[in-house]
């Protein structure tokens, strides 16, 4: 479950009842993964909103997808 509030993203993860909140980057991320937006397309969206490398943006959303997982708020097509 997610909600937008303000510039910030909420996002209850079910399993632990716990509270995230995204903003920047984090926030953009998700909403492009939540419009079906996949790895190449999220890396080229960070690329060009915020003017970094292609190496970074490579990592900071391998970053941000692998943390998804681990809190089970991804689910893989695989």
């Amino acid at each position: 479950m997610w909600r937008n509030v303000g510039n910030e993203l909420v996002v209850l993860e079910l399993s632990t009842s716990t509270y995230l909140t995204l903003n920047g980057p984090a926030k953009r991320l998700w909403e492009a993964l939540a419009s079906g937006f996949g790895v190449e397309e999220l890396i080229e969206m960070l690329v060009e909103r915020y003017k970094i490398s292609e190496e970074l943006a490579r990592k900071d959303t391998e970053s941000f997808l692998t943390e998804l997982a681990q809190r089970k708020l991804l689910v893989s097509d695989s």
